[in-house]
C-alpha cells in the first residue's frame, strides 16, 4: 500500500513540474529575473535555471517511489 501511495506522489508531482516547465514564461513573469542568474549566467537565463531546477526535480519525483532516496542518504 505505500508504494502505491508513493507512485501517486510521484506521478503528481511530475505533472505539477512538468507544467511548470510548460508554462514557464508563466513562472517567469511572476518571479522576475533571479539576480544571480543574471549576474553570473548572462543575461537572460533565469529561463536556463528554472528549467534546470525543474529537472532535477523531475528526477528526485520519477525515483522516488523506488526508494532510491532513501537508499542515497
Amino acid at each position: 500500500m505505500v508504494f502505491i501511495i508513493k507512485i501517486f506522489y510521484s506521478i503528481l508531482f511530475l505533472a505539477l513540474w512538468w507544467a511548470l516547465i510548460k508554462f514557464r514564461k508563466n513562472v517567469h513573469d511572476r518571479t522576475g529575473h533571479w539576480y544571480w542568474a543574471e549576474k553570473y549566467l548572462w543575461s537572460g537565463w533565469t529561463y536556463l535555471v528554472l528549467i534546470l531546477f525543474w529537472l532535477f526535480l523531475i528526477f528526485l519525483g520519477a525515483i522516488y517511489p523506488f526508494w532510491w532516496l532513501e537508499l542515497l542518504r
